[in-house]
């Protein structure tokens, strides 16, 4: 069994002992400051309250600044809404993917989740909900009401702090009193990930490279011809040699967050059938691998689609593509994606590719007849290719991706999805720049200077992420809340019926919007684990 997956069931074997406790036991769990709340316990205590009390004294700032926060709110609400309404759209899919990220990618515990590494991610959470429970505090004093205590949920692990506004005073509050509350937490959470980002962009003006415009090695697809030959991640290509030991002329084209070979020859592009010399730069030592295979390597084909109903399968390489106009040879991406610009649907297309040669079994070729489906206005082939099984970019490119989210935005929902792809960064080894790419870079303070963008960074995603996920307009996350107080706000806007009527159908409508995306998070939740 998973060691992470002992860890987890050890957690339990200790808390649900203490649950039924405190369950049973609710007066003398009390003395221990413990309180069932549902599936979790509450650990109270009275720390942080004297500093709520200090900041809340600047009571104008703190009126400003609930303004901000009742927009930032509707924002996050909106892309968290957003966010699931995709995740359910794409769930047959990715069901039928039979790929799952596992429990260990999907509970956010530093150590345990592969993605949070225990130092930085122990930092960043508690940073995270400190500061996120701290803003309902200050708003709460800042508008006269009492905080009865502060503490901890634990359900097997901690799952989050909270501050406890005094309750009769707080529902006497006016309605403006009470969404500052509810949505502080959101929004200092996600003016310190900005902050953090700020410092990272700021810190990053001081980087510099002599290998700008170089191509590197990010990532090595198994079972690729590079992968066969050695060639390291971060590794920068400086030179291609055919078999003759002529220089290959090509520059490179960037696509999204990735860098393409182009051959300035078309009618000279690689030849997978051929061999040729790379030669590599490797922390300040040149290198050359002989007898590599290049060409636009086959990473997946997608199932049902019209490659696999032809028969193709990935981890081979294109090396022509035939049409009735003559045949097309393809030695890289970007051969393969002009060839596909020019086709149409319904369009018969001979694929010829080459397997990857091994030990004992040299590169063959295998034909396939091919009826392209449609994709837009264009042939589709249900395949998905790199260069020779790199993915690539350069420094220079790595340097933008690391500290700006939008990088290659251009339409309104490129920039959503340029968010969403960065907080997705950890899974690529960003933090915000992955450490076997950290030679490429000449930096200040040398080793500590990353140490300090790490810090930053992990701030800024938890914080982000936290700021996001409460959002949820689901109780009992603050946005299920915040939801709730301005369907109220609507409703008498609307003059909906007498106040009794518009409190009914407030908590009728909240209730129901609550429970459907509850149970769209959970049912997302569930899929991408099992």
């Amino acid at each position: 069994m998973d060691t992470a997956y002992i860890v987890l069931i050890a957690l339990c074997i200790v808390f649900v002992p203490l649950w039924f406790w405190v369950w049973r036991n609710p007066e003398k769990a009390e003395r221990y400051h413990l309180n069932k709340y549902g599936p979790a316990i509450m650990i109270r205590t009275h720390l942080g309250m004297k500093a709520m009390d200090r900041l809340a004294r600047y009571k104008r700032f703190w009126r400003a600044f609930g303004l901000l926060s009742k927009v930032l709110s509707l924002v996050l609400l909106c892309l968290m809404l957003y966010m699931l309404i995709i995740a359910i759209m794409n769930l047959p899919a990715a069901l039928a993917s039979s790929s799952s990220i596992g429990i260990r990618y999907a509970l956010a515990i530093p150590g345990f989740n592969p993605m949070l590494p225990l130092s930085y991610g122990v930092l960043a959470l508690c940073v995270a909900m400190v500061v996120h429970e701290m803003g309902h505090g200050i708003q709460t004093r800042a508008n006269g009401a009492k905080v009865d205590s502060t503490g901890l949920l634990y359900a097997v692990v901690p799952v989050g702090a909270f501050v406890e506004p005094n309750e009769e005073e707080m529902k006497k509050q006016p309605r403006r009193v009470q969404m500052d509350m509810y949505t502080a937490g959101i929004s200092v959470n996600t003016v310190l990930a900005v902050i953090c980002m700020a410092l990272m962009v700021f810190s990053f003006s001081a980087v510099s490279t002599e290998h700008g415009d170089d191509v590197g090695v990010f990532s090595v697809d198994g079972g690729s011809p590079m992968y066969e030959a050695g060639i390291p991640v971060s590794s920068l290509i400086t030179a291609i040699y055919d078999e003759d030991g002529n220089p290959i002329d090509y520059t490179t084209r960037s696509v999204s967050t990735s860098v393409f070979f182009v051959i300035a020859d078309h009618d000279r592009t690689f030849d997978p059938m051929s061999t040729y010399t790379v030669e590599y730069l490797y922390h300040d030592t040149t290198e050359t691998i002989t007898g590599v295979q290049l060409g636009a390597f086959i990473q997946a084909v997608v199932k049902d689609g019209p490659a696999h109903s032809a028969g193709m399968k990935a981890g081979e390489l294109l090396y022509s593509l035939t049409t009735s106009e003559g045949e097309y040879r393809i030695g890289t991406w970007d051969d393969f994606n002009r060839f596909m610009e020019g086709t149409v649907p319904g369009e018969a297309v001979t694929v010829t590719t080459a397997t990857v040669a091994k030990e004992g079994y040299p590169a063959v070729r295998n034909s396939y007849e091919v009826v392209l489906g449609q994709k837009g206005d264009i042939g589709y082939l249900g395949i998905s290719t790199d260069d020779s099984g790199l993915r690539m970019m350069t420094p220079n490119v790595l340097k933008e991706m690391a500290v700006n989210p939008f990088y290659n935005c251009e339409a309104p929902i490129d920039y959503v999805k340029g968010l969403f792809s960065y907080l997705s960064g950890p899974f690529n080894g960003m933090d915000p720049m992955p450490n076997a790419t950290e030679w490429w870079y000449d930096v200040p303070l040398g080793s500590v200077f990353w140490v300090i963008m790490s810090c930053l960074y992990w701030i800024f995603w938890l914080d982000l992420l936290l700021a996001i996920t409460n959002a949820l307009p689901a109780y009992p996350f603050d946005g299920g809340y915040i939801f709730a107080g301005g369907t109220s706000w609507l409703l008498e806007k609307l003059r909906i019926g007498d106040e009794e009527r518009r409190k009914a159908m407030t908590e009728s409508i909240a209730r129901s919007v609550s429970t459907i995306a509850l149970f769209m998070f959970i049912l997302v939740f569930v899929a991408v684990i099992i």
